[in-house]
């Protein structure tokens, strides 16, 4: 009888993962086997990955029935091990980490730390955190993605790069101190004012809510995974879209899963990749309850697009606000690894800190990678996201050991 049962899962698995299954006029995907979905697998997570939790065995309650679930996940070990010594060394009071597959969606880390160990929950699934500069991501490509602007443009700005007032967005005018940075020297030094500026007389709030909301702002995405995507907070007040369009604004938030799917849909060609975080759900006997395939969330921008968001991200770590945590990294094994990001760093509150983000992607070969990484402090800095995710893309696009 045990021999029949495993013949009998072993061959239900393989026609399953190979084919759809045809009930009459129904289609069935593989990932609804016995009435689990991705819905009914991220409600019983909830939970567990609320609390940073991973079991492998969870009961899911299909209506009819309850099953004993054995899960596999999508994590990649040496990732998320390698991310908790990071934390552990460096201790910041907040430190949170997502990464995914750009490919395929598939969830390869999602680390979270607090150092008091206050109850938080698992940092990476909150979206309360400022999206900061982070956002000049969507109004780059929002401005790219129109024409309106390319990445050697010459744009003109007066005053600081990290300020943003009034007379220099709204009553601008060219003086022997104005400034004339590229769009692509713009976005890697992350200049508030020229943003601000794209963004009330090129775009406005109309189009940069449609760009926000193409990528996946103020939307529930379907996936086996419970978390927050960004929010946006955009109207026709010239100040409100200058502020949102620089970043410059504690109105628009993000969760550091969500700025994964942001750089995974760069790094992919404007195909954004919904996450997912269970490869095969099996029964008591091994007979498939629940098996994932891909699913595309949408594709934001053209793969020209993206293609140019590559350069303004590119720059940012060569040349920009990340240049000192990557300084020599494009050497040996890594020296023609594709790798860029936007930084972003504003006050915040949920929790109280300093936030510091870098969200960015890293491809090598056929793997692409996208992800973010947030570290928060409430007084001193120990280690800055940038640093974190570089040690991430040394780890993630490192040649494997021939030795296993």
């Amino acid at each position: 009888m045990r021999r029949y049962t495993l013949l009998f899962s072993t061959a239900l698995f393989f026609y399953l993962a190979v084919l759809p299954v045809e009930l009459g006029a129904v289609r069935v995907t593989p990932s609804e086997i016995s009435g689990v979905s991705k819905q009914v697998l991220a409600q019983a997570l909830a939970p567990y990955t609320e609390r940073s939790e991973f079991p492998h065995r969870v009961p899911i309650d299909v209506g009819f029935s309850i099953h004993d679930a054995r899960l596999t996940y999508t994590f990649d070990h040496k990732l998320v091990d390698m991310l908790d010594k990071i934390y552990a060394r460096y201790k910041p009071d907040y430190g949170a980490f997502a990464a995914i597959d750009a490919n395929t969606g598939a969830v390869l880390a999602l680390n979270s730390f607090i150092k008091d160990g206050s109850p938080w929950g698992n940092l990476t699934l909150r979206n309360s955190y400022p999206a900061a500069s982070v956002f000049k991501m969507i109004t780059a490509a929002a401005a790219l993605d129109q024409n309106l602007l390319e990445p050697d443009t010459v744009l003109r700005y007066n005053g600081k790069k990290t300020s943003l007032y009034k007379k220099q967005v709204l009553k601008h005018k060219d003086n022997k101190w104005t400034r004339r940075p590229t769009l692509t020297k713009a976005f890697a030094e992350s200049i508030n004012t020229v943003f601000a500026r794209i963004g009330i007389y090129m775009i406005g709030a109309n189009k940069l809510e449609d760009y926000a909301n193409r990528f996946g702002f103020n939307t529930d995405i379907s996936t086996d995974i419970d978390f927050g995507t960004g929010l946006t907070d955009i109207n026709d007040d010239e100040w409100r879209i200058a502020e949102t369009a620089s970043g410059y604004t504690r109105r628009n938030t993000l969760s550091p899963l969500h700025g994964a799917m942001l750089a995974g849909a760069v790094i992919n060609d404007g195909q954004m990749m919904a996450p997912y975080l269970v490869e095969l759900a099996t029964d008591e006997w091994g007979i498939p309850l629940y098996l994932n395939h891909p699913e595309s969330f949408g594709e934001p921008i053209s793969a020209d697009t993206a293609r140019k968001m590559r350069k303004l991200m590119r720059e940012t770590v060569q040349r920009g606000s990340a240049r000192k945590s990557f300084r020599k990294f494009f050497t040996g094994e890594l020296k023609e690894a594709a790798v860029g990001g936007k930084t972003g760093s504003l006050t915040g509150q949920s929790p109280a800190g300093r936030y510091d983000w870098f969200v960015g992607y890293a491809a090598s070969g056929d793997r692409k990678i996208g992800f973010a990484s947030l570290t928060i402090n409430k007084e001193y800095w120990t280690v800055k996201s940038s640093y974190v995710a570089r040690k991430f893309i040394e780890a993630a696009l490192a040649a494997p050991n021939p030795q296993g």
